[in-house]
């Protein structure tokens, strides 16, 4: 292990004692990194940090702690497919009868083939999962629940007129390093 590697290992150590690291736990700092990143993930340390009040360094530390923590999944972009390809989206929620664990994995497995289903949920209570849906057409989305169907499932359709408030995350977190001070 070269010299720098070895100091920035002992200074990671040093935070993680300083602060009472333990995985998923986050401070103040840490919610504005999550907070800036939320609404803007294209952006530099150099930016982010700015932002927050801290130097690149540790402010690099702590991005890459919360991304081996889980606490960040990923980086990505709400892009406004009902206006590129002409789809509509669809919510959707199934309740599988009898709900069993290989019925489970093979809803799960049809959810994740189809590129259609931009995202599902499994929930607890009558329903099963709640899924987003875009189609083209009736037809269209008829055929991409079809193989459902083929399982004796009971699904719910409610096509979208409009979206109120597009997948964000900044508000929340927000209000939740609010709740903190």
């Amino acid at each position: 292990m070269n010299i720098v590697r070895q100091v920035d290992v002992s200074v990671r150590r040093n935070y993680a004692k300083k602060v009472g690291h333990r995985p998923g736990r986050v401070d103040r700092l840490d919610m504005k990194i999550l907070t800036a990143i939320s609404e803007r993930s294209r952006q530099s340390i150099t930016e982010i940090s700015k932002e927050i009040g801290l130097s690149a360094s540790p402010c690099t530390t702590r991005l890459e702690r919360l991304e081996r923590d889980g606490l960040i999944c990923g980086y990505n972009t709400d892009i406004n497919v009902e206006r590129i390809a002409d789809l509509s989206l669809y919510q959707v929620t199934i309740a599988a009868k009898p709900y069993t664990p290989e019925m489970a994995r093979i809803l799960e497995a049809l959810m994740v083939k189809n590129p259609y289903i931009v995202s599902a949920d499994a929930v607890f209570g009558s329903l099963d999962y709640v899924m987003r849906v875009y189609a083209r057409n009736a037809e269209h989305y008829h055929e991409i629940m079809r193989p459902f169907l083929e399982h004796k499932i009971d699904y719910e359709t409610w096509p979208v007129s409009r979206r109120i408030v597009r997948s964000q995350s900044r508000r929340l977190l927000e209000k939740l390093a609010l709740a903190d001070d």
